[in-house]
């Protein structure tokens, strides 16, 4: 495979949460809120472009990198409009009525970037794992946790980046799963449909003590199959925002894992899964060819590999289980993290913990490549807090230790460093 270094981020550069493009902060675009100029804009265009840029709706205008960004051909019947003039230079003032412009957006992808990105940047962190192992769950109860219970408990506020990013959560997670009480329909690969091409925007802000900060969180809920090769995440382009993440969560189904599948007594148990060890594996290259690390560099992106549907390994063994595959009462997963600060010692007994038991269940070669990662950590959670019955969530929704990998991931060094 072919390298292909990736521009590294500068005190200028942003990268793009939405597209992951690099951008320069000294060449973006605007868009002006008077919509006053749209009207002017259409009407003075003259024919060539009037085909590129006027709307069937003689009030908005077409928006022909966000178009290209959604999938939609901006010369086709439904390209992306806006009703707010876009002006492609960087200048800060309106071509049209001349008068200083605020709203930044990306001049790949025409998604917003947010004021403070010059002393913040763009922390963004992804969620990966193979199909079946619970990403769109886990996605969707994290998203819940930390706006409800995290935020509150850290002195932190969390906001949509975009009116599109609350109505994706509404509609495709939070009514189904919190209102309805039913699971979550599988993810339709990238291949299949664009909507999860576009990830769901958050800014997570720390505003009290001396040193606030400003963190983009990006949810990708990508299909595990479009994981399942390096050929395919390199054909779908996911290797950008792999390789530019600024953590990355990796999750692991026990139920997946033969050892464990094979060994534990449950009603409707699913099939084993693929290979996680050789899909970190290839996520591992993905970053290093991208990135152009040597075979012998460590990869600064810190990881958390986590396990997820713990509840059905938290019990005492049935019948002929093995209780090696199970955690018993003086497992560190029982001990509550303390409130409010970070308890390194409850996540490093944690790590420990799952880590070896990653080795037994696993392999010893998963371990030794999550080590390739400089700063990593283990940690196990339960998004619903039991096993649904048939696709209805009968018992409701109880969360375990979801917010751990993110509480983890906030205080590593790489983000501490890349926050002074």
């Amino acid at each position: 495979m072919a390298k292909n270094p990736e521009p590294q981020p500068s005190a200028l550069t942003y990268i793009c949460p939405f597209c992951f493009s690099s951008v320069d902060l000294k060449d973006i675009h605007y868009q002006c809120t008077n919509p006053a100029c749209t009207k002017i804009f259409l009407r003075e265009l003259d024919e060539k472009n009037a085909r590129k840029y006027r709307s069937k709706n003689i009030e908005e205008e077409i928006d022909v990198e966000n178009s290209i960004f959604l999938g939609k051909d901006p010369a086709g019947p439904s390209p992306a409009t806006t009703k707010y003039h876009i002006i492609r230079n960087s200048k800060g003032a309106c071509d049209i009525c001349k008068k200083p412009v605020y709203k930044r957006l990306c001049p790949s992808c025409h998604n917003p970037i947010p004021q403070g990105a010059e002393e913040e940047g763009s922390s963004v962190f992804v969620v990966l794992g193979p199909k079946g192992v619970g990403k769109s769950h886990y996605i969707a109860v994290l998203i819940n946790q930390l706006r409800n219970s995290f935020s509150p408990e850290f002195g932190a506020t969390m906001s949509p980046a975009t009116d599109r990013t609350t109505l994706k959560y509404r509609e495709m997670y939070y009514k189904r799963l919190y209102e309805e009480g039913r699971k979550l329909s599988p993810t339709l690969s990238f291949e299949e449909s664009r909507d999860s091409r576009e990830p769901m925007i958050y800014y997570l802000r720390f505003l009290e003590g001396d040193s606030p900060r400003v963190y983009t969180l990006a949810f990708f809920d990508t299909a595990g199959e479009d994981l399942d090769s390096t050929g395919k995440m390199m054909g779908l382009n996911l290797n950008s925002f792999i390789s530019r993440a600024s953590g990355i969560v990796f999750l692991v189904d026990p139920l997946q894992i033969p050892y464990i599948n094979t060994r534990i007594r449950m009603d409707n148990k699913p099939p084993t899964g693929g290979n996680v060890a050789n899909m970190l594996s290839d996520i591992s290259n993905i970053i290093r060819t991208n990135n152009s690390l040597k075979i012998k560099d460590q990869i600064s992106i810190p990881l958390a590999v986590v396990l997820t549907k713990a509840d059905v390994l938290m019990k005492a063994p049935e019948n002929d289980e093995e209780s090696s595959i199970l955690f018993g009462m003086n497992s560190s997963l029982y001990v509550e993290r303390e409130r409010g600060r970070y308890d390194r010692s409850n996540f490093e007994q944690i790590s420990a913990e799952i880590e070896e038991y990653m080795r037994r269940a696993v392999s010893k070669g998963f371990v030794q490549t999550v080590k390739e990662f400089k700063e990593h950590s283990y940690f196990a959670v339960s998004s619903l807090g039991s096993n649904p019955t048939g696709n209805m969530l009968t018992r409701g929704i109880s969360p375990m230790r979801v917010e751990d990998p993110f509480i983890w991931l906030l205080n590593c060094e790489s983000l501490k460093e890349r926050k002074k």
